[in-house]
């Protein structure tokens, strides 16, 4: 494959609508469309998970083109000139209330290959049994907190697949890994 060139369809506030052009392996020229965040911005996702229960923290986002909530880790972009630990520790602090240590982050990851560009990373943290303090929202944001026993997430699951929710793939990977 061979990339001979980029065309530029579209831009918003936060994203490019870009277009590959490329060679593909019988020679013909092609191109292939995706989403690429401005200024390629990375992101964290948070995997929290108490000490003392081994309990994980989750929440529901009510997302625009889905038009319901999701189940999902807490996650965000990385800002310019912030560390992906800076990021994971406020993005947690501010959709959840916890705060707690970095025990592992993950190399980049992309998040939908066909689709977009992103690479996110992976943290995984230590947190209390309670949120040190209230979570702070941004009014785009509409977020409640679940708190999961490990014992539990058999019937969360169950309970989830019966009110047709949908939960974020990196969601499902990690509690269905050792189920």
């Amino acid at each position: 494959m061979q990339i001979t060139g980029e065309i530029e369809h579209g831009r918003s506030e936060w994203v490019v609508y870009k277009e590959k052009i490329y060679i593909d392996n019988e020679g013909k020229k092609k191109g292939w469309t995706y989403i690429e965040r401005i200024l390629k911005q990375e992101a964290v996702v948070i995997i929290p998970v108490t000490e003392e229960t081994g309990s994980i923290i989750l929440i529901s986002q009510f997302r625009v083109p889905f038009e319901q909530d999701i189940v999902e880790f807490p996650a965000g972009l990385i800002d310019h000139g912030e560390s992906i630990e800076q990021a994971a520790h406020r993005e947690l602090l501010e959709e959840t209330g916890y705060t707690g240590k970095i025990v592992d982050i993950s190399p980049a990851l992309s998040t939908s290959a066909g689709m977009t560009n992103e690479t996110v990373y992976i943290v995984k943290m230590l947190v209390g049994e309670n949120p040190s303090k209230a979570s702070a929202h941004e009014s785009s944001e509409k977020i409640k907190i679940h708190k999961i026993r490990r014992d539990d997430i058999s019937s969360a699951m169950k309970e989830w697949k019966n009110d047709s929710a949908i939960l974020d793939s990196k969601v499902y990977t990690y509690l269905t890994d050792d189920q």
